[in-house]
């Protein structure tokens, strides 16, 4: 059973465009990675410091292989989480 992960974040004011640059590189290298699914993130029409990232893995093992990764600790734990005022994610079993 697959699992999906929605993360939503919100940028520091100032670092909207940083955090912006630096989400195409990270989606580009998850979906190169085993058992990433689907990788994508988006940005609010409304609010351009809120991001949607919708990741789905085909199992937990996955998911871990990828935050232990070095292009996420580079590009989302280095790069962008040092940009962000709020971080929420929430896991989803497909049913």
């Amino acid at each position: 059973m697959s699992l999906v992960v929605i993360s939503d974040w919100l940028a520091d004011t100032g670092a909207e465009q940083q955090v912006a640059d630096l989400l195409p590189a990270l989606t580009e290298t998850a979906l190169t990675e085993p058992g990433v699914l689907s990788f994508r993130a988006v940005r609010s029409l409304r609010d351009g410091s809120a991001f949607v990232v919708f990741a789905e893995y085909e199992d937990e093992q996955a998911l871990v292989a990828h935050r232990e990764s070095a292009a996420y600790r580079r590009l989302a734990l280095a790069g962008i989480s040092p940009h962000l005022i709020d971080r929420q994610a929430e896991a989803y079993a497909v049913l």
